[in-house]
């Protein structure tokens, strides 16, 4: 990818970024599974949507319940479909990146970029599907980083964000994947 094309790309995730900054600044300093700001706050920054009500108090319970742990994908994408009955990789994605910054985001542009496909929604084998999905685009980020193509990324971050400090290396790469749109 171009230089300008990433820069363009950090230029335009700088909102994003902000609000992200300020949801990580709170995640432990509030109780999620009941701070009406906090969720807020997080359902616009993630797009979290048209749910019931009781699933929104299941995320962010679960979400309080993990804090100062070390959740997997997997498992918080079993517990979401055991208890909302719903197959939930994007969502369950953010909850895991919320609480351990190192992991990535599920995203239908991540997911693009990185050359992976969501399974068939349809598939009998979804959720399994999208475990190994997931632990393809763990796979991506740990061949990219050390690469001089994710180097320069995250030079080009690091220079344009005064922030970047406060983000892991990934997190700079997810956001600039994030925004590389067709």
């Amino acid at each position: 990818m171009a230089s300008k094309d990433v820069k363009s790309a950090i230029i335009n995730a700088k909102r994003g970024i902000q609000k992200y900054l300020a949801l990580m600044d709170r995640v432990n300093k509030v109780n999620v599974s009941t701070d009406a700001d906090f969720r807020r706050a997080y359902n616009g920054f993630y797009r979290v949507q048209r749910r019931a009500p009781d699933w929104y108090d299941t995320y962010y319970s679960l979400m309080e319940q993990l804090k100062g742990t070390q959740p997997t994908f997997a498992q918080i994408l079993d517990h979401l479909y055991a208890a909302t009955e719903r197959y939930e990789p994007s969502f369950s994605s953010k909850l895991v990146a919320t609480l351990r910054p190192d992991k990535p985001v599920w995203d239908i542009h991540v997911l693009r970029n990185v050359g992976e496909k969501a399974p068939d929604y349809k598939s009998k084998t979804k959720v399994e599907d999208a475990k190994e999905r997931y632990a393809d685009i763990e796979r991506w980020y740990q061949r990219f980083l050390p690469s001089d193509e994710g180097v320069s990324w995250v030079t080009q971050f690091n220079e344009q964000v005064p922030e970047h400090g406060k983000l892991t290396d990934l997190k700079k790469v997810d956001f600039i994947l994030w925004q590389m749109r067709d």
